[in-house]
């Protein structure tokens, strides 16, 4: 099979991809960050890869043994119900070289007044498709299924094994689908189809979300004395961000992108709750970095030594640095490897695209490049964060003509791979 007629084929049955996403994006699978919703969207996976002809497994990331006793397992994510689908098509040889990867659950709806449409509309108008997971990240599931079809319906063979994972429990700093699946099914190549528009990241930041807490020494009834607190701990955090922004700077594969300027941002800054709690202070950030866990928490114990120092006078006591999600391990896949060549030569050959080769943040790649091979790539058709009807934001919606693009693009880099 030659590119030409792949890319042909591909134009011919685009609505039936543009129709999955659709029917996808029609199924909650929100998640919660203490629990999700993925089970219908994984049952609905792995009966789409068995009518395909495809070996499928469905699996709890809990069913593989020793996960709960895993280093980086991170406890409190209820997965027992959190499912993974694993489809393999077989190989001439029967070893596992490539595995293309996307995840079922996405973020919460938030408010629906923000919404001009449900979040599980799926509807399709305006060469879009609209609703929540719709570019975050349920045109990867479809893109794969839909291309892994069409080219076995198509009498290609691949040399080696070709796999697709569609694991759970990604957003809010899961990664224990992406894990599981990499530990589970060892594969030579990971292509993780979660990532932006005409952008190949290989290299992933390390970092971690964090809360700091502190609580006022004597009972009180408004939250004023503890937002005194506030200035002191953003001014030694301040001392911690300026040395994750400098290491970033001086790192070649991040120096000039956008990532060193945001390597401390807030997500929350909080005294009180709803009138109760007025005695307690939290600040949640989330930071990036390219050092170690070890290193990092032993400034963390400096840093609350400092803090705890400053805040006594003013009757306020600090509880120090709460995990608020897994720490991401720093992991870079080589830019001048052979792959990232080939998947950047194969999207120049499909479409005519440049792909950016560059760095990103914290993504699953972390545990990719950790568990699973260090030939990992990110890439993707997705809307950015801070986009209108990006990842994440309301009125969320994927671009058909970009997936057709990213669909094509695939294509031949499987075609190079294992053709």
């Amino acid at each position: 099979m030659d590119l030409q007629a792949i890319c042909a084929l591909i134009d011919q049955h685009q609505d039936e991809l543009y129709k999955m996403v659709s029917d996808l994006v029609k199924i909650n699978s929100e998640n919660y960050g203490n629990g999700g919703n993925e089970e219908e969207c994984a049952r609905y996976v792995h009966k789409l890869c068995q009518e395909a002809g495809f070996e499928s497994d469905l699996y709890s990331p809990l069913s593989i043994e020793g996960f709960s006793q895993h280093p980086d397992y991170l406890p409190g994510r209820n997965l027992e119900n959190r499912y993974n689908v694993t489809a393999t098509w077989k190989g001439e040889t029967d070893e596992n070289e490539v595995m293309l990867m996307a995840h079922t659950d996405t973020v919460v709806f938030g408010d629906l007044a923000n919404w001009e449409r449900h979040p599980l509309s799926g509807d399709i108008e305006n060469g879009n498709i609209y609703g929540r997971g719709a570019t975050d990240d349920k045109y990867g599931i479809a893109l794969s299924i839909f291309l892994m079809k069409l080219m076995k319906d198509a009498s290609f063979t691949p040399k080696k094994n070709l796999l697709f994972s569609a694991y759970s429990d990604e957003e809010l700093g899961g990664s224990h689908g992406a894990m599981a699946a990499v530990m589970k099914y060892p594969t030579k190549r990971l292509v993780n189809i979660d990532g932006g528009a005409e952008a190949l990241v290989h290299c992933a930041s390390g970092g971690q979300v964090v809360v700091y807490r502190f609580h006022t020494k004597d009972t009180v009834d408004s939250a004023e004395p503890t937002a005194m607190g506030f200035p002191i701990v953003m001014e030694e955090m301040k001392k911690f961000g300026e040395r994750r922004r400098t290491e970033l700077e001086n790192n070649p594969y991040y120096a000039g992108t956008f990532v060193p300027a945001t390597s401390l941002r807030y997500n929350e800054i909080r005294a009180g709750n709803n009138d109760a709690d007025k005695d307690i202070g939290e600040l949640k950030f989330t930071f990036y970095t390219d050092k170690t866990k070890d290193e990092i928490y032993e400034e963390f114990r400096e840093l609350e030594q400092s803090i705890a120092e400053k805040l006594a006078p003013l009757g306020l006591v600090g509880d120090g640095f709460i995990p608020d999600s897994r720490f991401f391990h720093y992991g870079v896949c080589p830019p001048d490897c052979e792959d990232v060549k080939l998947m950047v030569e194969a999207a120049k050959e499909a479409v005519g695209m440049d792909m950016q080769v560059c760095a990103g943040c914290l993504s699953d790649m972390s545990v990719l490049i950790k568990y699973g091979s260090e030939t990992t790539m990110t890439i993707g058709a997705c809307r950015m964060f801070h986009e209108v009807g990006g990842a994440h934001q309301p009125n969320e919606f994927i671009e058909c003509k970009k997936l057709l693009d990213l669909t094509k693009s695939v294509a031949a880099y499987l075609l190079k791979v294992l053709g």
